[in-house]
């Protein structure tokens, strides 16, 4: 027969030990070892581990069953099951509290108290599984670095990990039991003052739903946190029912300072591309007008100093006129001497004057607000998105009017250009219409640019971005 539970015998009675043991033993039990004092038992379990013990509560020595067996639960966690006389109220209330596996009063009938064990035993083992389930599950919970948030149906909190603990400025035993919204304090990054609620998928579901993004976590000491890539799932039970929540989210402060410090990386070198552009223009203007313009111009005066006058003569003056039209042209197109010396509104309204001209298209210009002292460079890129949105609906979307206003106030400057044509086309078409060049000048400037754009309606694009001095 397979050797049973191994058991220890606390009881001051020699007989009934002696009984105890031998009945034990005659089940196929194992009896480690009897003793007769609280001290005594305590004594054996630092050398031995029983399987269980069968405690009696009146006992040799100062230590009596009930608080050996507490000592017992606090150090070893050892299934126990009381076999007294006493049955009074009192006795009973004390020795619940150790929560014993078993109580027998004696006397009793043999078949009883095996039954009691093998029920003791069956329960140690369940709740050992369980407590190790349990273990492991919050171990778990405690080391990945996500920030949980567990909560109970009425949204309060159940347990926070250690680093819900952190983002969250609030400790477990303070936080248990409080409304989810007084713990965790979130707002949208452009939005000082109103706060939102983190909960977004509904109770009777399954699904799950995704924190929203730009979000910052405000802990109970002030520190602002940038949070998200979170979700929040339904606790579902055996019976379907929804009994809380769990709130997963990161803490994104350290790839949020990357990002940022990436597009300001980006912008400033699409800034240096830009610069570096305007440059180039700078020198081929200058190539064309000291270079081929005064080449041109001695051509001429040779030509007119040739002093023969003939149809051939007069037609070759009038090709090196337009000549020298089309690179004064070309030049001013590539750095418009106006943009050093006259406001922005001004340029622009050159600019519309000279594309109604070559074009012969209704091309309005309005400027609303008082003219402002901007930097060169934030000159250049409004003049250069004008440009680019003016040839862009010329070109491509075959517009029979165009409207540009410009808006100048003291702390933002507004730029739209709208037309009347068939819109942008496909992706393809737009990127090959310049808007990314647009739009990368929008974001250089710490501005947006917006794209309407209908087939049937035409395209507006819209400009803004803060007064640079």
């Amino acid at each position: 027969m397979l050797s049973k539970a191994g058991i220890l015998i606390v009881e001051d009675s020699f007989i009934v030990a002696y009984h105890l043991q031998t009945t034990l033993e005659s089940e196929g039990y194992r009896v480690l070892g009897t003793e007769d004092s609280g001290e005594g038992a305590l004594a054996f379990l630092e050398k031995n581990k029983p399987d269980l013990i069968l405690m009696d509560i009146m006992l040799n020595g100062a230590t009596d069953g009930i608080e050996t067996a507490r000592l017992v639960k606090q150090r070893y966690n050892l299934p126990i099951i009381y076999i007294t006389a006493l049955s009074d109220k009192d006795t009973i209330q004390r020795a619940k509290i150790t929560e014993p596996h078993g109580y027998l009063t004696k006397p009793f009938e043999d078949r009883e108290i095996f039954t009691v064990i093998e029920m003791a035993l069956y329960k140690h083992d369940i709740e050992s599984r369980l407590r190790q389930s349990e273990e492991q599950y919050f171990s778990t919970i405690r080391s990945i670095s996500d920030a949980v948030v567990v909560l109970d149906r009425h949204f309060c909190i159940n347990y926070l990990n250690p680093s819900a603990e952190y983002l969250t400025g609030w400790t477990l035993p303070k936080a248990q039991g409080k409304p989810i919204l007084e713990v965790m304090r979130i707002r949208f990054v452009d939005e000082e003052e109103n706060f939102i609620n983190p909960l977004q998928c509904s109770l009777d579901g399954s699904r799950v739903s995704s924190l929203p993004k730009n979000l910052l976590l405000i802990s109970s000491n002030g520190h602002e946190t940038s949070v998200g890539e979170g979700s929040i799932s339904p606790v579902i039970d055996n019976k379907e029912n929804c009994t809380g929540l769990v709130m997963i989210f990161k803490d994104l402060t350290e790839k949020t300072e990357r990002e940022r410090l990436l597009k300001e990386f980006e912008t400033k070198r699409m800034a240096a591309l830009f610069e570096g552009q305007e440059k180039e223009r700078i020198r081929i203007a200058k190539d064309l007008h000291d270079g081929l313009g005064q080449m041109l111009n001695a051509i001429k005066m040779s030509v007119n100093l040739n002093g023969e006058k003939d149809r051939r003569t007069e037609e070759l003056s009038k090709l090196i006129d337009e000549a020298i039209q089309e690179s004064v042209r070309i030049s001013e197109n590539l750095l418009p001497s106006k943009l050093r010396d006259f406001d922005l509104a001004t340029c622009l309204r050159s600019l519309c004057t000279q594309m109604r001209n070559s074009v012969n298209l209704q091309i309005s210009f309005e400027s609303l607000g008082a003219p402002q002292e901007i930097d060169q460079t934030q000159k250049i890129n409004f003049y250069r998105i004008a440009q680019e949105a003016l040839n862009n609906a010329v070109k491509h979307a075959r517009a029979r009017s165009i409207m540009v206003q410009l808006n100048e106030e003291s702390d933002v400057i507004q730029l739209s250009v709208e037309d009347d044509g068939q819109g942008l086309g496909t992706a393809q078409q737009v990127r090959r219409n310049g808007l990314v060049n647009m739009r990368e000048r929008a974001e250089i400037m710490g501005g947006t640019l917006i794209i309407e754009s209908d087939e049937n309606r035409g395209t507006l694009i819209i400009v803004e971005a803060p007064v640079q001095n």
